[in-house]
């Protein structure tokens, strides 16, 4: 969800209004949303304009995903205005350990994203980090290891950004060994504006994805090679949203890799 989705609007106006509202709320609504996260939520639900967010539906999905696995150190690519960051962070809320990381290109959409978290009383569970991710990725890698003094791969990835990086930057985490068995990656609008080579990749067999990783060079990333060995259970989960438009949510479960 970065600024791809609003190439018709270079100007980000939409976005601007937004963040106009979301600083300027009249004092009883700040009351009455000011710390409790899912009223916050309601407030962009409701909003007039329609933003490309996760949404209630796939919302829930993700959710779910999160309660039964209870992650520590969850990211999203693709911060955009916030939503995605509340809704999740909300889940960890309780878990001193746990942290949330929002990977954003565009510094606008990082101020409104501070905003919306903040008015949801999120602001220690989440962390914005603005730039490309396919740049930040690394230095986070390195980050989390001087941190916590030892590697440790991430536990959940929801991918949220150009339907068109999912993959080279897939590859990257894999690369880096920021995916092991036991992250769960969830992505975003699979379906509609979707992300068929992201889906392939993640069903290919390990000899296919060898191979693939061998012969097929992305030339925006020709040092990708990805990780052949790692395992995926993944699924499909089709969701038609209040618009009336079907789309999907990408499940996918890192569940084993093979030695050799």
């Amino acid at each position: 969800m970065n600024s791809g989705h609003h190439q018709h609007d270079p100007n980000f106006t939409k976005e601007k209004k937004f963040y106009e509202y979301i600083t300027n709320l009249p004092s009883e609504t700040i009351s009455k949303v000011k710390n409790k996260p899912l009223e916050v939520l309601k407030l962009i639900d409701n909003y007039p304009d329609w933003f490309m967010n996760i949404g209630p539906k796939k919302g829930e999905i993700i959710t779910k995903e999160i309660r039964s696995k209870k992650p520590k150190i969850l990211i999203e690519l693709g911060g955009y205005i916030g939503y995605s960051a509340v809704l999740l962070a909300n889940e960890i809320i309780d878990d001193l350990d746990a942290k949330f990381y929002s990977f954003e290109l565009n510094p606008e959409f990082a101020k409104i994203s501070t905003e919306v978290i903040k008015l949801a009383g999120l602001s220690r569970k989440v962390e914005i980090i603005v730039g490309k991710a396919s740049y930040n990725l690394p230095l986070f890698k390195e980050r989390l290891q001087s941190e916590k003094g030892q590697f440790v791969p991430l536990d959940f990835i929801l991918l949220d950004h150009w339907k068109n990086l999912y993959l080279p930057d897939l590859k990257l985490m894999e690369q880096i060994n920021l995916i092991a068995p036991g992250t769960l990656i969830c992505a975003d609008n699979v379906i509609k504006p979707g992300a068929p080579e992201y889906l392939k990749y993640l069903r290919y067999s390990p000899e296919e994805k060898k191979d693939y990783n061998l012969n097929y060079k992305d030339p925006d990333y020709p040092d990708l090679i990805g990780r052949w060995n790692l395992i995926y259970d993944t699924e499909t989960i089709e969701v038609v949203n209040d618009k009336g438009f079907k789309d999907g949510v990408e499940i996918t479960k890192c569940t084993d890799y093979l030695s050799g």
